[in-house]
């Protein structure tokens, strides 16, 4: 498995590579944005649709390290708890362990003869 990952992603790194050269006209090609509210309409400059997808991958990437920053939070706090529970545990195995062992009297068979 840790010799195809690599492998993998450069297959999808070459694939990249090939629909970005044969399309490069569409890449460089430029378009601008237009926003248009009741109150407002606004259109931004001409930029190249490279730079669209650059800044979109840029954004969703950020979100999703923000997202996963959030679940390192909580699972770090997670694991915090559990040690917290381990270690109270543990404590009182010790205790357990040092407390005298109290011998019970075991009841005795009765002979089955009347």
């Amino acid at each position: 498995m840790k010799s195809l990952k690599p492998l993998l992603l450069s297959l999808v790194i070459i694939f990249l590579v090939i629909v970005v050269v044969q399309n490069i006209n569409v890449f460089m090609d430029e378009k601008s944005l237009r926003l248009n509210l009741l109150v407002w309409s606004g259109e931004g400059q001409p930029i190249p649709l490279s730079v669209y997808f650059l800044g979109f991958l840029l954004v969703g990437l950020l979100i999703s390290y923000i997202h996963a920053l959030s679940e390192r939070f909580k699972t770090k706090k997670t694991l915090q708890n559990h040690l917290e529970t381990i270690r109270k545990l543990e404590e009182e195995i010790k205790v357990l362990k040092s407390l005298p062992i109290a011998e019970e009297p075991t009841p005795q068979k009765e002979n089955g003869s009347a």
